[in-house]
């Protein structure tokens, strides 16, 4: 006994038809792969963004103390440090070192990282103007 559909098309509408349902299954799937690709992306990218955030936090917290004899005395986690100023010495001259100054660089925990970023830089900035002068002299 064979049950015959009343709803579903015959011969040609019919292979038409699961033409058109096959090409919508796998453009659906190709779009859920996309978005799962996107969300992957966005993860890799939010993890990169939290790791940077926490190496930017730990070196908030180290303090500028004074400039003496051509080094920064810094405190880094409790310890009073020497750390040498890194700059361009082809682009920053006597003339232009006081606006440049935010540039300046010191090494902390295997990077580079500008003095700008660091704690008491403004309390300390005309001091330490005044203190970095002599290198320039």
């Amino acid at each position: 006994m064979n049950v015959i559909s009343k709803d579903k098309e015959k011969g040609k509408a019919y292979g038409t038809m699961k033409k058109i349902k096959k090409k919508k299954r796998l453009t659906e799937k190709k779009e859920l792969a996309i978005r799962v690709e996107h969300k992957r992306v966005n993860a890799e990218g939010r993890k990169a963004r939290n790791e940077r955030n926490e190496e930017l936090e730990k070196v908030s917290d180290v303090k500028i103390l004074d400039f003496i004899k051509k080094m920064l005395i810094v405190e880094v986690e409790g310890k009073q440090e020497k750390r040498a100023l890194l700059y361009d010495k082809r682009r920053i001259t006597k003339e232009n070192f006081t606006e440049k100054f935010g540039t300046f660089e010191i090494q902390l925990y295997g990077e580079n990282w500008k003095v700008s970023k660091l704690k008491n830089y403004k309390e300390l900035l005309s001091d330490l103007l005044w203190k970095v002068e002599d290198i320039f002299n």
